[in-house]
Parts: C-alpha cells; sequence; structure tokens
C-alpha cells in the first residue's frame, strides 16, 4: 500500500509540471453591465506581458494548469481565476470596485448583536466563545491573537507546547506531564510575573492550565491579553486569558442544537420561484422532442434526426445519455455512451456529469469506471479522492474505500495536496468516520463497528450533499422552511471569490448542509444559477442521506441540469426535516 502512495504523489508531480509545460489557449470576452469592456487589462502570472481587450472585448491569452489570470480595469473590481486542465473559455462579468465608494456611503455600525455572532460562529474563524459572550476578532475594541485548527495539531502534544510554540508573547516555566504556569510577555519585553494566564474552556472559567484537553478536539484558540478584552474576567484575567473553543462544545449552536439559519435571518419567501415545467421550457429544442415523445422508440428517432447537427457536441450526447437511462433504456444510452466516449474521455468536467448521472440512475459500476478515469486525469484534486472513496463504498468495496481516504490523508500529511480543514476536508472526515462508524468490521476483518467522533457521526436528521461538475459555476442556493423564512448560500464571484479561489487550488466543488429533525414539515429547495464562464449548462448532483449516521442509513442521487440563468427556480422539496447549517 506504501508503495501505491509514493505512486500517486508521483503522479501528481509528474501531471503537475506536465500542466506548466504545456499551454492552453484561453480566450473569452469581457463585460460589464451587459456591454464589452474595451482595454481592461488581462495578465497570466508567471509573465511580465499584459494583454488587452478589443473593441468587442474579446481576449486572447496562453496559460497552463495552475497559473492565475487577472482581469482589472479602472473603477472595476479585479477578478482572477487560476487556470484549470479543462480551461479553454472564460467569459468575465465585471462588478463595480466598491473600494472606491467608502468615502461617500454611510457606513452601517460595526456593533452585532450576541445573536448575530452566534449564528455566524461556524462560518467565521475569527469568531470565539467566551464565558460572557461572542467576541468577533475583526471587531472587537482589543487585539485578539487567534490559532485556527489546521495550526494546532502538528508538532504540539498539549496545550502547554501549543501555547508555547505559536504565542511568542507567552512564557512561564512547566510540560505536558504537570502543567505549569504561563505569563504573558508586556511591551517591554519582560515577563509579567504579577498574575498567570487563566483559562475558559467552553465558557467555564480555570487558573489551572487545562493539560487534560485533547489537541484534536479543539475548534479554535484566542488570546486576550489587553484590558480592553480581559475586563469581563475581573482581575484573575489582568494576567491575560486563554480562550478554548472544543469541537463538543456546543458552540454555534441554539439550545444544543444546529442553527436555523434561515428562521435567524427572518427572510420571508414569497413562492416566486419558477417551477421545473416553467424552467424546462427554455431547454435545447431536442431535449423538448424527447420529452413529447409518446413512446421511446420515437424518442430514439428524434435522437437519429439530430445526431447530424449536435455530432460535435458533448453536452448533446450527455444529455441523450441521461434521458434514455431514465426511461430504463440502459442498453441504448449505453450504446451511445460508448460510440461517443472519444468526445468526453479526456475532459474531467464531462466524465463527473456522466458519473453523476449514472449514480443518479443505480449504474455504480459504470460511476465508479468513471471516477476512475477522473481520478487518473485529476490526481492533484481533493475531490477525485472522496468521489472514488464513495464510489468504492457503494458497490460494498469497504477496503479500497477506506485505502483512498488513507491516501488523501497521507498525502495532505506529506504536503503533495493542501490541507483543508473547512472545504472539501471537513466532508472526507465526516464521510470516512461515517464509513468506519457503519462499515468498520467490513473494512478490517473481525472489527467490531466502533463509535467514531461525535462531530462526524452522530447527526439525527437529513445531510444534503451538492455537487457540481463545473467549477466555474455560479450560484445561490435557497432553503425555505416549512414556516417560509429562507436562508442563502452564495456561491458567487461577487459574494463569496476566496471561497471560489480555495476550491480551485485545492481541487473540489462541493458543499454539505446538515437538515436537523426537530422541525417537522416540507423544506423547499431553490437556486438561482448565474452561469459558469462559458455557453455551456453546469450539472448539480444532489445526494440526500436519510438518517444519517444511523444502521438505517440510505441515500438518494438527483442530478439536475443548469442553464436558466438569473431566476430563482424550484430544485426539489424535503419532508419532515428541520433546522439547516453548513458544516
Amino acid at each position: 500500500m506504501q508503495r501505491n502512495l509514493f505512486t500517486i504523489a508521483a503522479l501528481i508531480i509528474f501531471t503537475l509540471s506536465y500542466a506548466q509545460e504545456n499551454l492552453n489557449t484561453i480566450r473569452g470576452k469581457i463585460t460589464y453591465l451587459g456591454s464589452p469592456v474595451v482595454n481592461a487589462a488581462v495578465k497570466v502570472s508567471g509573465s511580465d506581458e499584459m494583454f488587452k481587450s478589443n473593441v468587442d472585448g474579446f481576449y486572447q491569452v496562453q496559460a497552463g494548469q495552475g497559473d492565475m489570470i487577472t482581469f482589472s480595469y479602472p473603477s472595476l473590481r479585479d477578478m482572477k481565476i487560476v487556470v484549470e486542465d479543462v480551461t479553454r473559455i472564460l467569459n468575465i462579468t465585471m462588478s463595480p470596485d466598491i473600494n472606491e465608494l467608502d468615502e461617500v456611503v454611510v457606513q452601517a455600525s460595526k456593533r452585532r448583536s450576541q445573536r448575530e455572532l452566534e449564528e455566524d460562529y461556524t462560518i467565521n474563524k475569527k469568531i470565539i466563545r467566551t464565558a460572557f459572550g461572542y467576541l468577533d476578532a475583526d471587531r472587537a475594541a482589543g487585539q485578539i491573537r487567534l490559532i485556527e485548527r489546521e495550526e494546532i495539531l502538528g508538532a504540539n502534544i498539549c496545550i502547554f507546547n501549543l501555547l508555547r510554540n505559536r504565542f511568542a508573547s507567552i512564557g512561564g516555566d512547566g510540560d505536558c506531564q504537570r502543567g505549569g504556569v504561563l505569563y504573558l510577555r508586556r511591551a517591554t519585553g519582560s515577563l509579567s510575573y504579577a498574575r498567570g494566564l487563566i483559562y475558559d474552556v467552553d465558557g467555564q472559567i480555570f487558573e489551572d492550565m487545562p493539560i487534560w484537553i485533547d489537541l484534536s478536539n479543539i475548534e479554535r484558540v484566542a488570546l486576550l491579553g489587553n484590558m480592553a478584552t480581559t475586563t469581563a474576567y475581573g482581575s484573575i484575567g489582568a494576567g491575560g486569558v486563554v480562550v478554548i473553543n472544543t469541537l463538543n462544545g456546543n458552540v454555534g449552536t441554539l439550545s444544543g442544537k444546529l442553527l436555523d439559519r434561515a428562521r435567524l435571518r427572518n427572510n420571508i419567501f414569497k413562492d416566486d420561484a419558477l417551477t421545473s415545467t416553467e424552467v424546462s421550457k427554455n431547454l435545447p429544442t431536442y431535449m423538448l422532442d424527447y420529452e413529447a415523445s409518446s413512446n421511446t422508440d420515437i424518442a430514439k428517432s428524434v435522437f437519429e434526426d439530430n445526431l447530424k447537427k449536435y455530432y460535435n457536441s458533448p453536452h448533446f450526447f450527455i444529455d441523450s445519455y441521461a434521458y434514455f437511462m431514465e426511461k430504463g433504456e440502459e442498453r441504448f444510452a449505453t450504446d451511445i455512451l460508448n460510440k461517443n466516449l472519444p468526445l468526453v474521455e479526456r475532459n474531467a468536467v464531462y466524465l463527473k456529469t456522466l458519473a453523476y448521472y449514472s449514480e443518479a440512475n443505480n449504474d455504480i459500476k459504470k460511476a465508479t469506471d468513471l471516477y476512475e478515469q477522473v481520478f487518473i486525469l485529476r490526481p492533484n484534486y481533493a475531490q477525485s479522492y472522496r468521489d472514488l472513496a464513495e464510489s468504492y463504498r457503494d458497490i460494498a468495496n469497504y477496503k479500497k474505500a477506506a485505502a483512498m481516504y488513507a491516501r488523501y490523508n497521507y498525502l495532505v500529511d506529506e504536503g503533495f495536496l493542501q490541507s483543508d480543514s473547512l472545504g472539501l476536508g471537513v466532508i472526507i472526515d465526516r464521510e470516512s468516520e461515517n464509513l468506519l462508524a457503519l462499515e468498520g468490521d467490513k473494512v478490517v476483518e473481525g472489527r467490531e463497528p466502533v463509535k467514531r467522533l461525535s462531530k462526524y457521526t452522530d447527526f439525527n436528521g437529513t445531510r444534503l450533499l451538492f455537487e457540481w461538475n463545473d467549477s466555474e459555476a455560479e450560484f445561490e442556493l435557497q432553503f425555505v422552511n416549512p414556516e417560509k423564512h429562507y436562508y442563502t448560500w452564495k456561491h458567487t464571484m461577487q459574494s463569496n471569490a476566496s471561497r471560489i479561489m480555495d476550491e480551485k487550488l485545492k481541487g473540489y466543488s462541493s458543499e454539505e448542509f446538515l437538515v436537523d429533525g426537530s422541525l417537522a414539515g416540507k423544506w423547499q429547495v431553490n437556486i438561482d444559477y448565474k452561469g459558469n464562464k462559458k455557453l455551456e449548462p453546469t450539472y448539480l448532483k444532489v445526494t440526500t442521506f436519510y438518517n444519517y449516521g444511523l444502521n438505517s442509513q440510505r441515500k438518494e442521487v438527483n442530478v439536475y441540469r443548469l442553464s436558466l440563468k438569473n431566476v430563482n427556480q424550484r430544485l426539489f422539496d424535503l419532508v419532515n426535516a428541520g433546522r439547516i447549517s453548513t458544516n
């Protein structure tokens, strides 16, 4: 197995070096408010050459996988796009640079309520929970120094080591066995021995160092070292306070429940989302003809009639494959796929789409074959490991699934893949723990299923996993609860550019939501699709896991073709679900 791990590491290095030596021709159009942007600057990282868009807004550059292209224009916000293996077309829609308005816009108060801070704890690493309420490091009156979860593990073996190693301003004596007393260095550089640090652990205050804390159970650590942030602790906090939030410390929850962010936002849904019937009117002609066919023989004739027109369109064959699979014409669908495989076999985006549809139609073996092809094309993408692991699990090859997760963790530890504690990393942790909790006896022969980390396995409700084939896809997901309040998760360059950049750099395109079963009724999930920088549809896979973490756990896969842009459209309903939260 170790040899296999090194083989994959070598393959990643080869893939990256090969990509850097092979440049893609990338072209597109730059627009603002629907009009072409003339003379916009286009620059590829590592190159001194600057390109300009022409009078129609068009541009063309040469770039390799992993390069970053920056698009800029005076008074408009710069846009940075990471080049991938499939990047050929990038149509850029620019937006105003809001920083230009700072001097003339009336700013809202920076003060936020405890309710708002509690609501945002799970998605904002700068918020900590203290015995006296929540603090936002970016808004607090005094400086708050933070250690995030990804920095906690490693060479540190206890809280004493962690604090001494990560905060240069802390000194003192002790060790991991006996604990000790730590002090805060003052501005002079000397140690203040007037009073040692105290410790606020999930709202409980300790004067002795909590060496009993397992570092793997810590979410974040903060150092409060000035009067503005320690006043609430009184005289015992005069020497400084170390705030420790643990994973199971009920942080970021209300009454022990996952946050119902739709309820907290207090937004009211107006039943204005388009139905699937209304959306379908905008489908390609061949798909409308399929749906109008009274039987599959007529639909097959429609396919043959359109072959000449769409002979070079991967999406025509993907859509046709999906249609006939859904209608039970598996042999005809497979024939379409096999005859036209050369159109898609070197494109991971198309292969993933076919894998999505294969899963949705319970052709798990075909899905596994397709995910294996994607893995070969993208061994440096974290998503490749997760997809293949779960596909192996679907065909009951639990040992291979566990080995794939082990490979991912090994490559992260060795630095071949980027560490990820917020995006896909959380999903991989949850699913690998779930695998061991439910199938541990099959992963290791003779082993009884064991209780794994409760953060990932003990959840009473429904889990929703959204995955999209194209990393350039932009959209807004809207979750409407039974009381018609909604919460919107935005995956757009304008609202969440850092998240999309992180996805590109680490190689993933998915997000999970946990729906607690305490609020009975019907939830509605909508989407406002914004496009994907080229004139192609995006395919969204939604996996619904029922009774997640229990022996009765089961899942349902659906795929949605997204092409109609800038309108809110109904995806699906979810019955008997409850409060929702991102991971």
